[in-house]
């Protein structure tokens, strides 16, 4: 496969469920929920039945998946959730700005979208993506993406390998139950249901080893009910309502006790109100010229994290982020979804 390989010759790479066909006959971006996909040859790998089958998963990931940037050392990837509203073929093009902009590979694991070319409902199509967003929020569906984080992450602590996943809006909620699932799976696997003292040493366990394995980076974060033990970065804009409202921010964790989760919370560069917020491709600009003003080299993920940890990481303000010491990149407006959007910096 390549990249101008038709649409159609995709979705014959994935081998779905029957029960998924109808879904996916009206929505055919559904075919790739939870379906891995290299974000710069845009070709699609099958998670059960080419990935999760070699004897090597994240050893193929890294040779056949990962997109590099050009110039990448080839050190770290992330596997990355995208949000919602995205065809696979948009969520590639915004991973590869991630790739590009952070200097980090980066792997898609796809979250299907409702949209379409044609709607046959032209009023209610686009709302479809949130209604099902509301849904997974309260925990009231399930997707193969929750599945297949699961499946991921319990691989990565039963064969001591680190795995690094980001992810953006839609996608974190998806991913925080991923993980949910993926503990309440490590611990059933070692103990029975009412064994009371078993299931708090295995939980314990399931913190020590997913401190150790599991790296999580999530943008626009829309999901509340974190597990213990991974080691989480929230990236968001003042202003964005998604992450300020509906996931958790600084005041709420402080509320639980959450002192395992950093947070990057930039100053507010856009208008009240507006949801351009929101927007990862400019949450990852302000990253990554923060990344420059604490003398770091841009996608040095480990020494953010020491220094986020240490209270030492300086966050580029709203008034450099407007001037021109910091420039923003000239194509800026491609992946800008209001159209001649103006950054009102507040001082």
């Amino acid at each position: 496969m390549n990249s101008r390989e038709p649409k159609q010759e995709k979705e014959q790479a994935i081998h779905s469920n029957w029960w998924r066909r109808p879904i996916e006959a009206l929505f055919p971006d559904k075919t790739f929920d939870g379906q891995f996909q290299n974000p710069g040859t845009k070709q699609v790998f099958d998670f059960d039945d080419l990935v999760m089958v070699d004897s090597d998963p994240f050893g193929f990931i890294e040779k056949n998946i990962v997109y590099y940037p050009p110039g990448d050392e080839r050190e770290l990837y992330t596997i990355f959730i995208p949000g919602l509203g995205q065809t696979e073929a948009t969520s590639s093009k915004r991973s590869r700005r991630y790739a590009e902009r952070l200097l980090t590979g980066i792997a898609n694991l796809n979250n299907g979208s409702y949209l379409k070319q044609n709607p046959i409902l032209t009023k209610i199509n686009p709302f479809l993506d949130w209604i099902d967003a509301t849904i997974h929020r309260l925990g009231l569906s399930g997707s193969p993406l929750i599945e297949n984080c699961a499946r991921l992450i319990l691989y990565g602590i039963n064969h001591n390998q680190v795995i690094n996943f980001a992810a953006d809006s839609h996608g974190t909620i998806l991913l925080g139950r991923g993980l949910h699932a993926a503990k309440q799976k490590f611990i059933q696997s070692h103990t029975l249901t009412l064994n009371f003292k078993e299931r708090r040493h295995w939980e314990e366990r399931w913190e020590e080893l997913s401190h150790q394995f599991i790296n999580v980076f999530a943008f626009g974060n829309g999901y509340q009910a974190w597990v213990k033990g991974p080691k989480y970065i929230m990236v968001f804009i003042n202003g964005d309502p998604l992450a300020s409202k509906i996931g958790i921010n600084p005041k709420k964790a402080q509320q639980l006790k959450r002192n395992d989760i950093q947070f990057l919370v930039f100053e507010a560069i856009f208008e009240s109100g507006d949801f351009e917020a929101h927007n990862m491709m400019y949450t990852i600009e302000l990253l990554r010229q923060s990344f420059i003003k604490n003398n770091l080299q841009v996608g040095d993920f480990v020494s953010l994290y020491e220094a986020l940890s240490k209270g030492t990481f300086k966050l580029i303000t709203a008034a450099e982020a407007k001037s021109e010491t910091f420039p923003w990149p000239k194509d800026m407006e491609e992946y800008t979804w209001g159209s001649k959007q103006e950054i009102n910096a507040n001082n």
